[in-house]
């Protein structure tokens, strides 16, 4: 004689769709995040930046995706993100930051040196850029792609996690 299932025990298929659920729920509450924390889409589109090197940035006429990735030195999670913007960088993408609130021109250039980043910067010492961008969370990384602003995060992002994002901005 087989015993019936415990009754107070939910069963396999109840738990994995609670598990989905919760797992849609959270997301969708990433997605908001994401949504409420973009940059301004019409700043970003016609800021005109000038690298510390003295380069100009357009992401008007820029027909390859470009990640525009505002980060500081004193943030703790840009210093996990940072490799793996460098090694988009390093593998040919089009890759802009901008040093928010993170000293002077030689101050961000050490800070780079030492950290062995190599993309390239506008610096922001005072945050105006930022402000004027409409980010005040850092990181915050926007894929641009023919002049418009295709996807935005903030918060710690996988390099997988970026690749996805400009596949998908394509």
């Amino acid at each position: 004689m087989t015993s019936a299932p415990h009754p107070d025990r939910p069963r396999w298929p109840a738990r994995l769709r609670r598990l989905a659920i919760q797992l849609l729920l959270l997301l969708a509450f990433i997605a908001a995040l994401d949504w409420y924390r973009a940059p301004d889409a019409r700043a970003v589109a016609v800021a005109r930046l000038t690298t510390t090197q003295g380069r100009r940035v357009d992401f008007q006429t820029q027909r390859q995706p470009t990640v525009l990735y505002v980060w500081a030195e004193w943030c703790g999670y840009c210093r996990h993100t940072s490799p793996a913007i460098e090694r988009l960088h390093r593998s040919g993408h089009r890759v802009v930051s901008v040093a928010m609130q993170s000293g002077t021109d030689a101050q961000v250039h050490t800070y780079m040196r030492e950290h062995a980043l190599t993309f390239p910067v506008v610096n922001d010492p005072d945050g105006a850029i930022s402000h004027a961008l409409g980010v005040g969370v850092t990181p915050t990384i926007a894929i641009i792609s023919d002049g418009r602003m295709r996807l935005a995060t903030s918060g710690w992002t996988s390099e997988y996690g970026l690749r996805l994002r400009l596949w998908l901005a394509r």
